[in-house]
This record gives structure tokens, sequence and C-alpha cells, in this order.
């Protein structure tokens, strides 16, 4: 079964989009860790993340959720009317990762097994947020810091969230 992985950057506020761009601006240790962890794997996105001069994919392959069906796709990237096709695609595969945007998070928190987080130090005014996670389901794995340098403009952490397994008898 493939494991379904979150993998995001947001603000203090849980802001992750402005206009269709990252309110942060660019932050080199944060695009080296998403190579990092996602290396290998495919990714699924909405169709705003996949319109942001930001974008982001894999040489694996990437999925754009939308009802679009005209919208033109560069290569390496295969348009999809929903989460559900996205995922009957990658069935096979041993990890796939939601990359965004707030709707499609938002839908895949539920089947999420991980969720890879940057935490970005600040407070941004946006229009798209990381969905809310509930203490309840999910168990803080591990985090690294990485301050503000002359190439990152904002000091950030690397969060890591596994879900917490069923109750037994729940």
């Amino acid at each position: 079964m493939t494991k379904i992985s979150l993998i995001a950057a947001m603000g203090q506020n849980r802001v992750i989009g402005a206009g269709g761009r990252l309110p942060w601006g660019h932050l080199p240790a944060d695009l080296a860790n998403f190579a990092l962890v996602t290396s290998g794997r495919r990714m699924i996105m909405g169709r705003k993340s996949y319109d942001t001069p930001d974008r982001l994919g894999s040489p694996k392959g990437n999925f754009v959720i939308t009802r679009q069906m005209e919208l033109p796709l560069e290569p390496g990237f295969a348009r999809v009317g929903s989460l559900t096709e996205a995922l009957a695609h990658c069935a096979a595969d041993p990890e796939v990762f939601v990359i965004g945007g707030g709707e499609i998070f938002q839908q895949a928190l539920p089947l999420a097994q991980r969720i890879h987080l940057t935490l970005v130090a600040g407070m941004f005014a946006g229009d798209a947020f990381f969905p809310e996670l509930n203490p309840a389901e999910w168990l803080f794995a591990h985090q690294i810091h990485h301050l503000a340098d002359t190439k990152n403009r904002f000091a950030c952490s690397f969060l890591v969230y596994e879900r917490k397994p069923p109750q037994m008898g729940a």
C-alpha cells in the first residue's frame, strides 16, 4: 500500500501562500530539504500549486488535480480530476508526496501517514493555509533547526509528524 506523505512550508500562522507565491520568498535551506525528502518519489498538487512560479516537481512524475481539462501542462505533469484518481495512479509506489495547496492538503490530511513541515519563523499575510493538525492524531517525530543566514532570510525548522496508530478497540 502506498504511503501518503504531505510536505509543506508554512509561517507561524499556518500561511502557505499569498497570491500564488511563497510569502517569505526564496529559502534555499527549505528547497534543499524538500529535494532530500522527496527524492525518487512522485508528487500530487492542485492546479494553483502547478500555476505558481514557485512550482516544484519530481523527475519521477507529477499529478495536477484540476477540473480544467484543457489546461496545458508541461512534460512530466499529468492531469487528474481528483485526489482519488491521482492516488490510483500511484498505487504501486512505496510513497507519494502531496505538495499543496491548501485545498488539496485538506483533502489529503485524513489519508496521510507522515507530514514533513517546514515552519518558517515569522507571521505572514496570505490567502492559503495549511490545515490545523489534531494533536490526538499526530506524534511529533523530530525536528532540525536552520538559522537565518546570508542565503536564507528567515530561520526555519524542519518538523516531521507521524500519524498515531489507531487505538486498540476503538
